[in-house]
């Protein structure tokens, strides 16, 4: 920034600058004592500055001067709005930038234990780290064989395993589809109805999927009857995603006003797959290893229920 002039009167002064900036010339007034100082921001305008100073000095009283005062207000007022459309717009890329991590520090939090848990078990393969993690003990007793007592947790005084298979993944893309889905559902829960309540909501729906993956999860028709093998090799926050899922599918139908919306897209999508795991078409996609369907279902009524019985009891209690 330059100074071009300092003229006695400020009424000279803002003339000359209203006419320079129609000649797309930006400049700065400032008072001093012996009149206005006038500043050219752009330095290499000033020559052209220096050229229409003279003129103006020649002839102040040009009715080009008094136009420009028209033009040069409507220029500041255009772009005074386009700063403030800059400024919202740079409001609501830091509000993006920050807002997830500092509004889902608990969603955040449950994606690093499950990448930690992943790494230290060796993509759910370690023999101490995936047993004391499952929803019962057990050990190996010889080579794909093991030993567990078929006993509740809770039996057991261990009632943690009722939460801890959510952390178990048994590889890379079972991890990152269930931590892509956490992030996605859970963020969206955790910034509009609060980390206290997104975690309370986490651990029910943890327990409830992870009970119905291990007393319903494995049918088996043997001799004409069904019978409900229970077996505790399972693990994953898929149970949760889908809990999450089915909280916000309801959340979005019944009380809208609490700002939790969901694509009709993903609603297809999430339930097209958990149709497709109960079918041999899921073993094409994920290979050899078994789906816990017991806990994606399990997790899923659980979820539309939370969502769902406060919706009706608020409308039982306005009727």
């Amino acid at each position: 920034m330059r100074q071009l002039a300092t003229l006695p009167s400020a009424d000279e002064a803002r003339a000359l600058a209203d006419y320079l900036l129609t000649l797309k010339i930006d400049t700065q007034l400032e008072k001093e004592p012996d009149g206005w100082a006038i500043w050219i921001r752009d330095e290499d305008h000033l020559p052209r500055a220096r050229q229409e100073l003279e003129e103006y000095q020649r002839n102040p009283s040009d009715p080009r001067y008094a136009a420009a005062v028209q033009t040069a207000s409507s220029l500041r007022q255009r772009k005074q709005q386009e700063d403030a459309a800059y400024f919202r717009r740079q409001e609501r890329f830091n509000r993006r930038m920050s807002g997830p991590i500092a509004s889902q520090r608990s969603t955040v939090g449950l994606i690093v234990v499950c990448v930690v848990v992943f790494l230290l078990s060796r993509g759910g393969h370690d023999a101490k780290i995936v047993p004391a993690l499952s929803i019962l003990p057990y050990r190996f007793v010889a080579e794909n064989m093991v030993e567990w007592r078929v006993l509740s947790p809770l039996a057991q005084g261990q009632i943690w395993r009722l939460v801890t298979p959510i952390f178990l993944h048994f590889d890379i893309m079972h991890l990152l589809f269930d931590m892509y889905m956490l992030y996605y559902l859970g963020g969206a829960i955790e910034r509009r109805r609060g980390s206290l309540r997104f975690m309370s909501l986490v651990l029910v729906i943890a327990v409830a999927s992870n009970l119905v993956q291990y007393y319903f999860g494995n049918p088996v028709v043997a001799g004409g009857e069904l019978r409900f093998d229970r077996l505790p090799f399972f693990g994953g926050m898929s149970g949760v995603d889908y809990g999450l899922f089915g909280y916000i599918w309801m959340k979005a139908r019944f009380q809208p006003e609490l700002g939790l919306h969901i694509d009709p897209s993903t609603v297809i999508l999430l339930m097209t797959w958990l149709v497709l795991c109960m079918t041999p078409f899921a073993h094409v996609i994920i290979g050899g290893g078994g789906v816990a369907n017991g806990a994606h279902v399990g997790g899923l009524l659980a979820g539309m229920l939370i969502g769902y019985i406060p919706a009706v009891w608020k409308a039982g209690r306005s009727r």
